[in-house]
């Protein structure tokens, strides 16, 4: 996705954003993944770990339903096992736009109610870097896709759910060295996890 075509969806998100400004509501969620699954082109056998914060903003469309307009920051590390010959550390940073919505139509009591969220995350920036004793490589541009699911429990204005999602992440010029060929280096993780959320 060129970087116009990002910035005029933000644009126009931002723009709808303001024009609803009298209902929006926001909401801090922090996702910790239970399970997870990455194939990291470039890295074999290497455990990918992550982390992610989520802020977003709620525009009501209905009494149940609600547009979600938000923003993801995700970092990851990867590191070779010892075993292998020349051995790479990576650090991942992106910056993700989220376009989703929610439904909260299943009251369980006065308080408590079933809650679904689907979303899809498009890069906007990151940041790379994999480097060796010998080696080293650095990305400043990103593409690629996210999607998230999480059903999940409202209490008042908190939530905690369970979550799937996946990233295809693809990090510009970014390479390693493995014998004696370059490799272009990209993220593709699954994960499934739990997510605390609270609306303000």
């Amino acid at each position: 996705m060129s970087k116009v075509l990002k910035k005029s969806i933000l644009a126009l998100c931002l723009l709808s954003l303001a024009t609803q400004a009298w209902a929006v509501k926001a909401k801090i969620r922090f996702l910790f993944p239970v399970s997870s699954t990455s194939v990291t082109d470039g890295f074999d056998d290497a455990e990918l770990k992550t982390s992610e914060f989520v802020l977003a903003f709620l525009l009501p469309v209905s009494r149940n339903t609600q547009l979600d307009l938000g923003y993801s920051y995700f970092n990851a590390r990867i590191e070779d096992p010892a075993s292998v010959s020349e051995a790479y550390t990576g650090v991942f940073r992106a910056h993700l736009l989220e376009l989703g919505a929610g439904y909260t139509g299943f009251e369980l009591t006065s308080n408590t109610s079933l809650v679904f969220d689907l979303s899809v995350r498009i890069p906007i920036s990151g940041q790379a870097e994999v480097k060796s004793s010998q080696d080293s490589s650095e990305a400043a541009s990103i593409s690629g896709m996210g999607y998230f699911f999480g059903p999940g429990i409202t209490y008042g204005n908190a939530e905690i759910l369970l979550f799937y999602q996946r990233r295809n992440l693809s990090f510009d010029d970014l390479t390693v060295l493995r014998n004696g060929k370059r490799q272009d280096v990209a993220l593709n993780s699954t994960e499934y996890g739990l997510g605390f959320g609270y609306t303000f």
